[in-house]
């Protein structure tokens, strides 16, 4: 079976080390961190702090991977200013997930795809960028004609009922979060299943849970985070 992560969104109450500490000690194999302004801000923090909590990562259990509160429509806006001060967000916030060991950086897309954006290149950084589609915009087909290679962070919660475009998405999928609202995961068995005969196939898709309901209590969080894999490893097995 694929191992598979937690988003530290799921739970509340942690630092980055005491995070990392409790995932090690669950036996949770890996991370994905929130590094925005809605997370731990990772640019605000000196580089001497990163590469210490690289160090913790190294004897714990590793990042992965870093979400970004920063707009893909902002990175590619018609406006250069805009265009600007986003890509100077990105490559800064990806620097410091690179330092902390990270593969990718992910970015949102609350806007749909825009013809303009095949024609802009978004800015070099240290780690891939990855775009996680929120507007249904994204879902329909050929929606990834612009801009070209994306690669995704999919969502079985917002992928949940897509059925024209979803195997379009899944094929761009580097990423899988198993989302759970307190709703568990109906509906979402077409997404798993289709991501699960890809890495059957020898794809390698990155899974993690995303637990977003009320109670993000340590324990809570273990408790859905485990249904989960349950859930996930039913999904493989089938």
């Amino acid at each position: 079976m694929a191992e598979v992560g937690l988003y530290s969104i799921s739970v509340r109450g942690f630092d980055v080390p005491a995070l990392l500490d409790w995932a090690a000690a669950e036996g949770i194999p890996f991370v994905h961190l929130r590094g925005g302004l809605r997370g731990h801000q990772l640019v605000t923090y000196p580089l001497s702090t990163l590469r210490e909590w690289r160090r913790i990562a190294d004897d714990t259990v590793p990042i992965t991977g870093v979400t970004a509160d920063t707009d893909l429509a902002d990175l590619l806006a018609d406006d250069p200013e805009t265009r600007l001060r986003a890509g100077r967000e990105v490559v800064r916030l990806a620097g410091a997930a690179a330092e902390l060991g990270a593969g990718w950086l992910r970015l949102l897309s609350r806007t749909p795809p825009q013809a303009g954006w095949a024609r802009r290149e978004p800015p070099a950084t240290a780690v891939p960028l990855l775009v996680e589609p929120h507007h249904p915009g994204w879902l329909v087909p050929g929606a990834f004609v612009s801009p070209p290679g994306m690669r995704l962070l999919a969502d079985t919660r917002q992928l949940a009922g897509v059925s024209s475009a979803l195997a379009e998405v899944v094929e761009r999928a580097d990423v899988l979060h198993l989302s759970d609202d307190g709703r568990g995961f109906g509906g979402s068995e077409p997404v798993a299943d289709l991501v699960a005969c890809r890495i059957a196939a020898g794809r390698r898709v990155e899974v993690a849970v995303e637990w977003t309901g009320a109670d993000r209590s340590p324990q809570a969080c273990l408790a859905r985070y485990r249904a989960a894999v349950a859930w996930w490893a039913a999904r493989e097995g089938s």
